[in-house]
This record gives C-alpha cells, sequence and structure tokens, in this order.
C-alpha cells in the first residue's frame, strides 16, 4: 500500500506559479486558504456574490472566472459537478494556455466523459476526503486529513509530482495521500453515495418504525439510535482505532451481543443490490440517468425531498432538538450551503413540557381520523381492481401523463394471490389482471390489505415501504414518477371500490 506523505511532496513545483481556485464555497475557500498559508501565490475566480465579497474579505484578489483562469498557471475547479462542464466550457476553457495545470477535486465529469480538456494541459485530481470546514480547522490543527490524487493527462511529465505539492499545499499528506484513477474516486464516491449511504439510512429507517411501532417512546428512539451523538462518536473511533479493536470502548455484554447477532444481517439480498447499484455506476447509466434528471429541471430530486419532508421522523427529530434546547437554523445552514436564501424563518421556542404530548397526537392523528378499513376477500379485490383498471385506461388525466412515457408497473398481491399491472405507453393507459404482457420497469409487492388502504387513503405508502409491508423492485426513478398521480389512482380506486362494495351491500 502507498500513502504518499510530506517527504514524498515537493511545495517548490509551485514557487512562482499562480494558483486559481474557481469557486469560494466550502472546498473553495478551505483549500484556498491552506495553499496561501503554505507561502504559495493564491487568487479567487467567482460570480459576483457574497462568495466573493467573503473571498475579499479574506484577503483574496478576486476575478471572473475567465479572468481567473487566464491568470492562473495551476487551476483548481472547485465548483459543482453539475454545473462544471457548461462553466468550463464557456469560461474555462478559453482560457486556458498550453501547459497549465487543471486540478479536480471529484473524477465525475472526466470519469462519464462530460468534461474535454485540451491535449496540451495536465489533468490532475485531488481531492480531500473531508468537508470544507475540516479542511481548513484540521490544517490549522496541524493534523491533515486523507486524500486521493490522480492524473489523468500528463503533459508536462510532471502532473504527480504536481497533484502531490497541491496535496501538501492543502495539508492532506501530513496524514496520507492515496492514488487512484478519475474512475475509481468517482465510483467510489456515487457507491458511497447510492449504496452504502441509503444502506445504512434504510436500516435506521426501518429500526425507527419498528420500534414506534412496539410502542417505544419516540423522544427514547431517537435519542437512544442516533440523537444523542452515542453512534457518531462510535463511528469516529471506529476511523480512529478501527472496527474490531473499538469493541473495547464497550461493555462486555454490548460486545457478546454485537457479535453473535451480527451473523444475522449478513444477507446475500444486500451484497446483490450493492453490485446492481455498483454496475449502474461503473456502466454510466446513473451518469446519463442524472444528467436526464436535470435537463428535465428535477422533477425527480424535487418529489424525494418533499416526500422525505413529510414522513413522521422529520418532524420528530425537530421537535426533539427543540425539546433539548440544541435547534441549529436549518434555513440558515441550507443558505450558507447553496447560496439561497432560507425560505422560512426560524421558528420560536418550543415548550420542553408541550413537546412529547404533540409527538405522540402526531403519530395517533391519522389513526383516530382514518380508522382501518374492514379487510377485502379475493372476490372483491379482483372486481375492484378490474373496474379500477377500467376507469383508469379512460381517464384524461392519466392519459396526459402518459404522453411520451413507457412505463408498466406489476403489482402482486401475495396473500390473496393476485397480479395486476398498469400501464402508460406513449399517451395510452392500459392494464389487466394477471402479469403484463411485457417485462414491468416498476414492480410492487404487498398485501390486499396494504394495496386497499394505500388507495383509500387510510394507509400512509411512504411508511408502510419504509417498514417493510410495500417492496419495490425495478427502476426506482420510474416509480417515483408514478407518485405524480397518486391522487388520481385514489380517486379511480376509492370510485370503484365504493361502487363493487355498495352493490353487494
Amino acid at each position: 500500500m502507498k500513502i504518499y506523505r510530506d517527504q514524498d511532496a515537493d511545495l517548490s513545483l509551485l514557487a512562482g506559479k499562480t494558483i486559481a481556485v474557481i469557486g469560494y464555497g466550502n472546498q473553495g475557500r478551505a483549500q484556498a486558504l491552506n495553499l496561501r498559508d503554505s507561502g504559495l501565490a493564491v487568487l479567487v475566480g467567482n460570480r459576483a456574490d457574497s462568495y466573493s465579497e467573503q473571498a475579499r474579505q479574506d484577503g483574496f484578489a478576486v476575478f471572473s472566472l475567465t479572468e481567473a483562469a487566464r491568470q492562473g498557471e495551476v487551476i483548481l475547479l472547485l465548483i459543482p459537478d453539475e454545473i462544471l462542464p457548461a462553466v468550463f466550457a464557456q469560461e474555462i476553457a478559453p482560457a486556458l494556455e498550453a501547459g497549465d495545470t487543471l486540478v479536480f477535486a471529484s473524477g465525475y465529469n472526466i470519469a462519464f466523459g462530460y468534461l474535454q480538456p485540451p491535449e496540451d494541459v495536465d489533468v490532475v485530481l485531488v481531492a480531500p476526503r473531508m468537508i470544507g470546514a475540516g479542511v481548513r480547522d484540521l490544517y490549522q490543527a496541524g493534523r491533515g486529513f486523507p486524500a486521493f490524487i490522480g492524473v489523468a493527462q500528463d503533459h508536462s511529465g510532471q502532473a504527480q509530482e504536481r497533484a502531490l505539492a497541491l496535496a501538501k499545499g492543502i495539508g492532506a499528506t501530513k496524514m496520507g495521500a492515496v492514488e487512484v484513477s478519475f474512475a475509481q474516486e468517482a465510483e467510489l464516491d456515487l457507491f458511497t453515495e447510492q449504496c452504502f449511504g441509503p444502506a445504512f439510512g434504510q436500516v435506521l429507517m426501518s429500526a425507527v418504525n419498528l420500534l414506534l411501532d412496539e410502542g417505544y417512546p419516540p423522544e427514547a428512539v431517537l435519542l437512544e439510535l442516533y440523537m444523542s451523538g452515542e453512534f457518531s462518536y462510535t463511528l469516529a473511533k471506529i476511523a480512529e482505532l478501527g472496527m474490531i479493536e473499538q469493541t473495547r470502548l464497550h461493555s462486555r455484554t454490548s460486545q457478546y451481543g454485537s457479535i453473535s447477532r451480527g451473523l444475522r444481517f449478513m444477507l446475500p439480498e444486500l451484497r446483490q443490490r450493492m453490485a446492481q447499484g455498483l454496475e449502474e455506476i461503473r456502466s454510466g447509466e446513473f451518469a446519463r440517468e442524472w444528467s436526464a434528471e436535470q435537463a428535465a429541471g428535477c422533477p425527480t430530486l424535487e418529489s424525494l425531498q418533499e416526500t422525505a419532508r413529510a414522513l413522521p421522523l422529520y418532524q420528530f427529530e425537530n421537535e426533539l432538538r427543540a425539546a433539548l434546547g440544541d435547534t441549529p437554523d436549518l434555513g440558515s445552514f441550507l443558505a450558507s450551503s447553496t447560496g439561497a436564501a432560507p425560505q422560512h424563518t426560524k421558528p420560536g421556542p418550543i415548550p420542553k413540557e408541550s413537546w412529547l404530548e404533540r409527538l405522540l397526537q402526531r403519530l395517533t392523528h391519522r389513526a383516530r381520523t382514518q380508522p382501518a378499513l374492514p379487510p377485502l376477500d379475493a372476490t372483491q379485490a379482483s372486481e375492484i381492481i378490474s373496474r379500477f383498471l377500467e376507469y383508469a385506461a379512460h381517464d384524461a388525466n392519466l392519459q396526459e401523463f402518459a404522453q411520451d412515457r413507457q412505463i408498466t408497473s406489476h403489482y402482486l398481491l401475495k396473500d390473496i394471490e393476485l397480479e395486476f399491472y398498469l400501464s402508460f405507453l406513449d399517451g395510452e393507459v392500459t392494464g389487466g389482471l394477471g402479469a403484463p404482457p411485457e417485462t414491468a420497469q416498476v414492480r410492487l409487492e404487498t398485501s390486499a390489505e396494504v394495496l386497499d388502504g394505500m388507495f383509500s387513503g387510510s394507509i400512509d405508502a411512504t411508511r408502510a415501504a419504509l417498514s417493510g409491508k410495500i417492496v419495490f423492485g425495478g427502476d426506482t426513478r420510474l416509480a417515483l414518477g408514478i407518485q405524480r398521480i397518486q391522487g388520481d389512482l385514489r380517486h379511480l380506486y376509492q370510485k370503484a371500490r365504493e361502487e363493487v362494495l355498495g352493490s353487494k351491500s
């Protein structure tokens, strides 16, 4: 294993060179300050906004993106991946000169071919494995942080040496820099975001929902699982000591229970799902999907965010932080991260004596206002679904949704051995009992009771999915897209249900 440290890097390679930091956000500010403190000449390229004003207050000369790139010999591209290709083509590339060094903090655009640098420049990767605030704080503390370095194009014959010098300048070689390719950096980063992170998140959500359903107090559940900070402290110790050795910090009861019961969660399906996610990343499928999503205005992303904020857990967390007296101003935090103005002012303090009562009311409100429906038998379910599909085929709203779409959803009700499908194909809506004639893009498996409750409005579909009562398969993005017409589907289903059950009463 080769880890590059301070002695492997030579800052003198950058002496006399002008370093242009393009983008003065979290990473841009931290790296610009660190490079300057390392004795290097740094200027900043940024739009005329609050970030450029901050750069001036920090003592930097600030220029337009094009002028900064023109003056810089080493150019750090520290703006978001999704806007970088267009910005590069329009404002950076025209200002480049032969022999310049382009420095990326992410391998994404090079790995997936969204950005093509000219052949007469060096193209290197210097990617801190640390958020911007940590890059600055750890540099000032003299501790450093790890980073990935890589070379995609070596025009000068010194590309790797220059990458190492930059890594030293920002403080990374004090802890260690590891060499990877641009593709490896991008794939590892995306894997963490799309496989490991979501898998961990689903484990957490499943645990929260299970314990709430079993009657444990919400405030105790959230504190025990993660909001006390104990779990984050354990993760820090895992990074410091390793997965096994950190167990010595816990009781022997904890050690025995964790190790002996951990075998239950070695699930082959989990590895298979992660392998599927990795293949989507490596093949470029995700990159193409994300590009299409951006071109459409990010409707799926907005839907995801709205859904997440509608979850009971989101409200529980806010209430508990307020009750504990440690509530961050989320609006201000998001504004500092994105440059956007906060949409809401910070709410006033919530009386501590009332928060638990409010949580419990929120938990039980749906149960009080929307009682469970009586279960359907197989015959009733079949008749309702048949009529529902007939109505769907002639509904103008659904036909409009089906324009320029090719989506088939396959529903399986295991408890009554019933399946049906609903297709949206170029303006036409079709469906029927049984399996679809062709492979479905979306697959949903549940019980007749849950499906009936979901379409009738008495069961929260999101929570049912998180608790394992609904299992999705296929293209998640398409499944989320169908949520846009959930209200129309619910209306048609309720009409069919009332007609079928009314005719039998």
